[in-house]
């Protein structure tokens, strides 16, 4: 008998859900769910109330429950901003979870895939409210905090005081996770307790049929994908990209209807209109985003300020089908790049140094993609959608 066969059912608790008809964090519990309902277990999805349509998780029971998503900023004062979010998703959170029937979870693993400081309270307070024998096995995932992680950050004061108030008896009950090593690291002593690293759930299919360094012919193509917002760099791209003009390298730039406010898109689509370019408006097909992001060099242009320690999902999926990346110093991912060799390192947060990435990568692209093949083969030992209910189920083995 497995490890996932000990509980009644899988409940995946993510108030992200219902906003986005894709993306990673769609995938990766419609991955997760597909996997476990194939063992035979009992799945059941708690989402925003504008749940995704019930054929993108199958034959899961999808439960809308939270009226606020996790993306939705509720506070418009730019004094105590950050604290009016705090309270009010935390409360809503308690309160939309609280409306359940407890007896849903008696002998379940719920797993929140996504919670910061605006959720964990909330989280924390709903299962010290639940009579201890309907008590689930919770596993959740941190978010990590923006800036510098020291005392001044007011992400990590949070974290610290909301773990530190919760009653030992519901602590027995949670493990934690977070998304990179380094956050893992990080969280373990700020908090005192272990925190593990949560393997990346994609799909056994695309990390079989990835590509390998001798499998890419044609031009380099340099691809930005996951979101043009001006934290991750879309004000850089259109200027490099016409300063790459005639040198050989193609891009693939994704522009989706979520983008910054700050930035006007129209910047990016009439790119479209030069032949070494390539536009994608709107949502790629999920086979389409793994497929271009394998064939190319993924650009990574963060801004070391948002990036030195929050996950990037697009530089996860690049490590995993071996695409060479290319990051801003500074950045968590960089700091990966120089360790491992999967990449080059964009040495500040310019266009003049993303170029200089660019034409480098394009003299070393051979031996760039053999070794982002050589990582990408390491790091396929511990990742995938199994791996990631192994992390689940044996967290609470003992």
């Amino acid at each position: 008998m497995s490890n996932a066969q000990r509980f009644t059912s899988w409940t995946i608790i993510d108030g992200g859900l219902g906003k986005f008809s894709t993306g990673f964090n769609l995938w990766e519990t419609k991955a997760l769910a597909q996997e476990l309902m194939r063992r035979g277990e009992a799945v059941r999805i708690l989402t925003h109330r504008n749940a995704p349509p019930s054929e993108t998780f199958a034959d899961a029971e999808i439960v809308p429950t939270f009226v606020l998503s996790t993306y939705d900023k509720v506070s418009i004062d730019p004094q105590w901003g950050t604290m009016e979010d705090f309270v009010i998703h935390n409360r809503l959170f308690h309160e939309n979870l609280g409306r359940l029937d407890p007896a849903l979870f008696r002998g379940a693993l719920a797993w929140f895939p996504m919670v910061g400081i605006i959720q964990l309270l909330g989280v924390l307070r709903w299962l010290a409210g639940l009579p201890p024998e309907t008590r689930p096995k919770v596993a959740i995932n941190l978010f990590e905090p923006m800036g510098e992680w020291n005392d001044d950050n007011q992400a990590v004061k949070f974290y610290s005081a909301i773990w530190k108030g919760c009653p030992p008896g519901v602590k027995r009950n949670v493990v934690l996770f977070s998304r990179t090593r380094i956050a893992a690291e990080k969280f373990t002593k700020e908090l005192g307790v272990p925190v593990m690293v949560f393997p990346r759930a994609l799909p056994e299919r695309f990390l079989e049929a990835r590509t390998r360094a001798d499998e890419v012919n044609g031009p380099m193509v340099v691809s930005f994908v996951g979101g043009a917002r001006l934290e991750r760099g879309c004000a850089l791209i259109p200027e490099l990209v016409k300063r790459c003009a005639g040198t050989g390298v193609e891009f693939f730039v994704q522009v989706r209807s979520g983008i910054d406010r700050g930035f006007d898109a129209s910047a990016l689509t009439a790119l479209s209109a030069l032949p070494h370019v390539r536009i994608v408006k709107g949502a790629l097909d999920y086979d389409v985003y793994y497929r271009t992001i394998g064939d190319s060099v993924v650009l990574l242009p963060y801004k070391p300020q948002a990036y030195r320690w929050r996950d990037s999902g697009v530089y996860h999926e690049a490590k995993l089908l071996d695409a060479p990346v290319l990051a801003t110093a500074g950045t968590w991912i960089a700091d990966d790049i120089r360790a491992l060799g999967n990449g080059l390192v964009i040495e500040n947060f310019s266009v003049a140094a993303v170029v200089e990435s660019i034409a480098r990568a394009k003299r070393e692209l051979s031996a760039l993609r053999s070794a982002a093949a050589r990582v990408g083969r390491e790091a396929r030992k511990t990742e995938g959608v199994a791996r990631c209910i192994e992390a689940l189920a044996g967290a609470f083995a003992t």
